[in-house]
């Protein structure tokens, strides 16, 4: 992949908190990608709403 192409988010959950998965996402198609995604999160033990944050590669 070309550097400067693509953007990394993690995942956190809206109750608790904390940080479940990371994914990656072109950064030219930013307003057509989801933002808030009901996910399983391990710490809540049930289906939450987990919205995106932006991160850079490294963390």
């Amino acid at each position: 992949m070309a550097k400067g192409k693509s953007q990394n988010c993690t995942w956190f959950c809206s109750e608790c908190n904390t940080a479940n998965d990371l994914s990656h996402y072109p950064k030219n198609r930013n307003e057509e990608i989801v933002k808030e995604l009901k996910k399983f999160c391990s710490k809540c033990r049930a289906h939450v709403i987990h919205k995106r944050k932006d991160t850079k590669k490294g963390n």
